[in-house]
């Protein structure tokens, strides 16, 4: 087949996008009647898998076909009508393609690049594209560029070519490789010579280059695409350098001359546009930034109006030259300080840019936008000045809820600039990249090719670490913290907030004369994200047919299950990931409409009031309380990062020491002590509440941790682990026992803001601890607590919800899955006999059993969406999930599940070291199983594995005594009395108050008064620590503060006190249900509920053993 007619080949019609390929479809098929109602066949295998990414709403998926004019029907019938044929010998991409492969063969590539290519993977690929750059780079700088050495800045082209073709390519081409390899088509005695019979067979010739893109269409257009792109920008910098040239080297006091780099900088945008640093001998310079500077300008006349003020050092300003459509700017060199007093100047600077910043409602002004020189910090990059947060004030009324109230604070604070350190609770994240004090060691993840150049080569995920300190200055190569000038940092900062509070009206004036009408960024999404699926659209499996992109990049429509509002952006977000840009959204300061960067689209009902008047809002109310709290976010931030290193230390060296003092320690403090002590907690935490304006709902703003234990700074979530229906859950039984109504009420109030954030669909899971099952936990516990003889139609509302939950969960374990919900539901069944109840815990026991994985020793479940080991442990591994399955199998005999208890202890069995009798934390060995890490947490280690063996034996107690259960509790036991008490934090999830409730549990147990006595013991040398420490409970975040959750703060040490004065309550940190401590036999599922959960489910379970047990889990 010929070149000509490999072009006109129908194939290349796979590479339209679901949009293209509609009007195409909905033109040729015009005249045909569609059907409406059920939009799904049941064959129609791709409709499915977009239904699949929409969670089976079938609703929602039609609003986002809708959202871009397309009817599902149709959209249905064009999945099934895959022999249509599309037209795209129009499209500019095929054009390009054709210019490519039908020109430009004798190009001579070696006269412009340099180096030896044949060390470049698959280089033969890319040669037509590099070929088809020298004809368009040749032609663009024909005329009017002698001053440039025109062979230097081709080959630098050359080279971004060559590497973007690689990077769209590498995976495909490595696929196609090993699948040769494996099907045993390469010829060649060593793996160097079948590597390159491989590239002789199939990439040699442009013939066979096309022949392979024919099998991925997508990718031709993706590569063509992409060249023309960096081609044609490039002209246009070139163009446009050499328009400014003379009066750059006029302001910038420099002479261009030769060019000798061209480096990329930062996002592409707007058909593959970015910030380029072009690089000229005798170590010359300059920044090119694709779009208006007038921002740039905007800031730098506001620094000028501070230092004409005298208020506090002064500025130094970044030359800019703005040429409205894009802008030259000041290349900014590191440099370190050469002295103490410079670094002090340098973080009191930074005080003084954190409160300007905060008045102007900057965000984004992370580490990588910083540059410091000397004693002097620059920011690069302020495009995010001034942002206008979409959606913010959607909803204007004239009392806000609790939770709004929370949020809008948080908002509008300083948190918002990214200056403070922060990790973020988005798995993507793995780093501190705050401006203030991002991390100097980072870990990476990244792609390296290994065996390169052989038919082994293959393309690995790693990690490397890296050191980047250009935000801080430095002495002889040593970074300098701001922890050791807070001081400092805290004097700019207040005196510049007094300085903009004291002059308001000149302030904003000045904000309003040089800011009005200047383009600003929005951002509507965190930009990981978008690297993210740009990253994952290269796989092979996308570039077959362009339905396949346009679905991955429908993930970017799940964010409008959470806000509608959004469905108004995702569109333009889809379109600009399809063409290989990073979606950018602007506005124009003063202004209530929002810009799609690329088409300058105008997008409308984004914003109720223009950033301007928002701004003005807040100076004017700006004051000393204000000045207090945004510095209290700022020294509490900081406190916490630094301090977490040195309280792990301490809980190594404190171990022993506690030890010691608890031996001579006389009991002073009482069972009523400990009420008395629950109740002055109860108290702080109402009093440092936050209530709606309604009256009805309550929040708080604190530090904190999220599930997977990354730092976080926010009001409180829904869950039991840091949220509101943890606080209830100790103010219920706080209520119970005191018999105070005040207490009541509050539980009350989180209940109203639990289900204000289920409406929003925020924290949105299945968990028991971080979503919609700590709702439903807390309810059955008030329901017994309140004696409720009915099921409440709010229990049966939530049932519902989490009826259509089950299949989304991934993550399966008791902190973050199913696994705990399970056991909720199971305990609303055996209080209210509700078939529904029990059918959706059989259904959550259904997905695990499914969902396990046969290891070498017994079964195990994948938790985590980062680390894909198995874990141990209560929260995020086995034990958890063990404890659950026991849970349902003590009310439904079910064997299936009690086996899959067993096989699940058995796999924990083989990560357990006798040596140091604690189980394996596996959370960070990134698979390398041979490494040890050890923890003494209920989340992690031997208390928490303790408690789940207690709680697990305690539900198959009737079938008798089971060794392995028995043996893992009094190693628990064991190793948490000799390393588990630390006074490092006295949390529940881990602290030594959590730790303490497997000490009282296993008493219970047991019945060993001995343990019993120890448990008191130890629990009264700690109110005796908390007494000399002035009453401060330390929480279990890095820097100890008091924080009001229940499972790293005060509502937990609270809750935990209480269980101490009545040992009846039952034990939260084994998911106990209110009446399963009181439970002494087995409550089989009735025969009347088997017969109506049969029938829900079609599928009726008895208490037959299995004939073979691994059918259940494989």
């Amino acid at each position: 087949m010929s070149i000509q007619e490999q072009l006109n080949n129908s194939h290349w019609g796979d590479a339209l996008y679901l949009t293209e390929k509609y009007k195409q479809y909905e033109l040729g098929v015009a005249a045909e009647p569609f059907a409406h109602g059920d939009a799904v066949s049941s064959d129609d295998v791709r409709m499915k898998l977009w239904l699949d990414q929409f969670f089976q709403d079938q609703e929602q998926l039609a609003d986002r076909f809708q959202a871009e004019s397309m009817d599902m029907n149709k959209v249905s019938s064009l999945f099934q009508t895959p022999d249509f044929q599309y037209t795209f010998t129009d499209m500019g991409w095929h054009q390009e393609l054709r210019k490519t492969f039908l020109e430009n063969e004798h190009e001579d590539i070696t006269y412009f690049i340099e180096g030896n290519t044949e060390e470049i993977p698959f280089f033969e690929f890319s040669q037509p594209f590099l070929q088809r750059s020298i004809q368009i780079m040749t032609e663009g700088l024909s005329v009017g560029y002698e001053w440039l050495d025109r062979r230097r800045v081709i080959g630098l082209v050359l080279k971004t070519v060559s590497d973007k073709v690689f990077h769209l390519s590498a995976k495909t081409l490595i696929y196609e490789l090993n699948k040769a390899r494996l099907q045993e088509e390469l010829i060649g005695e060593d793996s160097r010579q079948r590597y390159l019979h491989f590239v002789s067979e199939k990439i040699q010739s442009r013939e066979q280059i096309l022949n392979l893109l024919l099998d991925y269409p997508v990718l031709a257009r993706g590569i063509a695409e992409h060249t023309l792109r960096i081609n044609q920008n490039m002209i246009r910098v070139l163009e446009r350098l050499t328009a400014d040239r003379h009066e750059l080297e006029s302001l910038f006091d420099f002479k261009l001359d030769r060019l000798e780099d061209i480096v990329f900088l930062g996002d592409s945008h707007n058909g593959g546009a970015s910030v380029l640093r072009l690089k000229f001998t005798g170590d010359v310079n300059v920044m090119y930034k694709p779009r208006d500077m007038a921002i740039d300008t905007a800031f730098a006349g506001i620094l000028h109006w501070f230092n004409e003020q005298e208020m506090g050092l002064p500025f130094r300003i970044t030359k800019t030259l703005d040429r409205s459509e894009y802008g030259w700017q000041q290349y900014i060199s590191y440099e370190e300080v050469t002295r103490e007093e410079e670094a002090e100047r340098f973080f009191e600077r930074q005080g003084q840019y954190l409160a300007i910043l905060y008045a102007l409602n900057a965000t984004d002004m992370h580490m990588e936008n910083i540059v410091a020189q000397g004693e002097h910090p620059f920011f690069v990059d302020l495009e995010s000045l001034l942002h206008n947060q979409p959606f913010k004030y959607m909803d204007e009324k004239e009392q806000y809820t609790a939770l709004e109230k929370t949020l809008s604070i948080l908002n509008d604070s300083v948190l918002k600039t990214s200056m403070l350190p922060t990790l973020d609770s988005n798995a993507l994240y793995h780093s501190d990249l705050s401006g203030l004090a991002g991390d100097v060691e980072q870990i990476l993840n990244t792609y390296e090719v290994h065996d390169k150049n052989t038919d082994m080569m293959r393309i690995k995920r790693s990690k490397i670490a890296v050191s980047r300190f250009s935000h801080l200055p430095s002495y002889n190569q040593t970074p300098i913290q701001p922890e050791r000038h807070i001081h400092r940092l805290k004097e700019g900062f207040y005196r510049t907030y007094r300085s903009i509070m004291e002059q308001k009206d000149r302030f904003i004036k000045a904000v309003r004369h040089h800011f009005h009408g200047c383009a600003v960024r929005t951002i509507v999404r965190p930009t990981v994200t978008y690297f993210t699926l740009i990253e994952a659209s290269s796989h092979p499996k996308y570039l077959r047919n362009g339905l396949d992109k346009s679905l991955l990049f429908d993930m970017m429509w799940a964010i409008v299950r959470q806000d509608r509002n959004r469905e108004k952006l995702v569109s333009y977000e889809c379109h600009d990931l399809l063409h290989g840009d990073v979606p950018m959204f602007k506005t124009l300061i003063g202004e209530k409409v929002l810009f799609h960067h690329s088409d300058n689209q105008a997008i409308e009902g984004v914003y109720d009031s223009d950033i301007l008047t928002q701004t003005e809002t807040k100076v004017r109310a700006m004051n000393e309380d204000d000045m207090d709290m945004q510095w209290e976010f700022t020294e509490r931030t900081l406190q916490t990062k630094y301090v977490l290193e040195r309280s792990f230390a301490m809980e190594k060296s404190t171990a022993s020491v506690r030890r010691e003092a608890l031996n001579s320690h006389p009991i002073s403090t009482t069972r009523a002590d400990y009420l008395r002590e629950a109740v002055r907690i109860g108290d702080y935490i109402k009093d440092i509440a936050i209530t709606g304006d309604e009256g009805s709902t309550v929040s708080w703003i604190s530090m904190g941790m999220d599930a997977d234990e990354k730092l976080i700074y926010k009001s409180s979530e829904l869950g039991l682990y840091n949220g509101v229906t943890g606080i209830a859950y100790f103010y219920l039984y706080l209520g119970q026992e005191t018999g105070e109504g005040k207490y009541t009420e509050m539980v009350d109030l989180c209940i109203q803001t639990a289900w204000e954030m289920i409406r929003k669909n925020m924290d949105r899971n299945i968990s028991l601890f971080t979503g919609y099952g700590s709702l439903l936990y807390l309810l059955v516990h008030k329901a017994k607590v309140y004696s409720q003889q009915d099921v409440h139609p709010e229990l049966l509302e939530l049932l519902d919800i989490l009826d259509e939950m089950i299949e989304e969960d991934e993550r399966l374990d008791v902190i973050s899955g199913c696994a705990g919900t399970l056991m909720a539901c199971v305990d609303l069944y055996t209080m209210f006999h509700l078939p529904k109840a029990l059918d959706i815990a059989t259904r959550c026991a259904d997905r695990l059993l499914k969902l396990a994985v046969p290891m070498e020793q017994g079964l195990a479940w994948v938790t985590s969406a980062i680390n894909k080991v198995p874990l141990s442990g209560i929260a995020h591994g086995n034990a958890g999930i063990c404890l659950s399955l026991a849970h349902l199998y003590r009310v439904t005999g079910h064997e299936p599940y009690f086996e899959a208890c067993l096989e699940g202890i058995k796999y924990e069995e083989s990560i357990y070291s006798s040596e140091v009798n604690n189980w394996k934390d596996l959370r960070f060995t990134d698979g390398n199983m041979s490494e040890e890490h050890y923890v003494m947490y209920w989340c992690n280690g031997a208390p928490g594995l303790g408690i789940a063996r207690v709680g697990t034996a305690q539900e198959l107690s009737f079938r008798g005594p089971i060794d392995v259960l028995e043996k893992d509790i009094r190693r628990a036991v064991t190793k948490t009395m000799e390393d588990g008490f630390t006074e490092v934090s006295y949390s529940l999830c881990h602290g030594d108050m959590g730790n303490l409730e497997l000490i009282l549990l296993a008493a219970d147990y047991w019945q060993d008064e001995t343990l019993e006595a120890y448990a008191y013991q130890m629990a009264d040398y700690i109110m005796t620590k908390v007494r000399e420490d002035n009453g401060h409970w330390r929480c279990g975040i890095p820097s100890r503060q008091q924080i009001p959750g229940l499972m790293l703060g005060l509502a937990g040490i609270g809750y935990q006190l209480l269980r101490l004065y009545n040992r009846t309550l039952p034990s939260v940190l084994m998911m106990e249900g209110p009446v399963s401590h009181e439970l002494k036999d087995v409550e089989q599922v009735t025969q009347q509920d088997r017969v109506e959960m049969a029938f829900t489910r079609q599928q009726e379970y008895t208490a037959e053993p299995s004939s073979e047990p691994g059918q259940h889990y494989a």
